[in-house]
């Protein structure tokens, strides 16, 4: 009777209300999912981007230990390169006073004959160790070069 047909419209409104709750809830987690799935496709995008950088990085910090290894090996030969030129130059600078010392004694030498006080055993005597000595010096200071000393 009475009773029960306001309590059926009851129960059928709040079963109304409930399933319109139930609907838009429904649409609402559509509605998060959809962006969830964005967002996760998007992660998954960022992810591999990521990493193929990481591999980026790998692949250059292997070119500049390679750069590296190669600037090392550079520097070592400019190194020698410049010990050797001091070397050079030092037994060129050796070379010109043995030269200039030879000269001296040449010009000695000379005014001694110009004045008769020398005999020529004399002469061969004293300047033979300059005559092999300075071949000598020389060819040493090739060998010393070449040797890399």
């Amino acid at each position: 009777g009475l009773i029960g047909q306001p309590l059926f419209y009851l129960y059928s409104k709040v079963g109304d209300l409930v399933d319109e709750r139930i609907r838009e809830r429904v649409a609402s987690t559509e509605t998060e999912l959809k962006d969830l799935k964005k967002r996760t496709e998007r992660l998954e995008e960022n992810n591999e981007l990521l990493f193929r950088l990481t591999i980026v990085s790998e692949q250059q910090q292997e070119m500049n230990k390679m750069q590296q290894t190669q600037l090392d090996s550079t520097n070592e030969t400019l190194n020698n390169i410049n010990v050797n030129l001091t070397k050079l130059n030092m037994t060129q600078d050796e070379l010109r006073k043995d030269v200039k010392a030879i000269g001296k004694r040449v010009d000695d030498v000379e005014k001694t004959l110009e004045n008769g006080k020398l005999s020529f055993n004399e002469v061969i005597r004293k300047y033979l160790l300059w005559v092999i000595g300075l071949p000598m010096t020389v060819l040493g200071a090739y060998i010393l070069f070449k040797l890399g000393l």
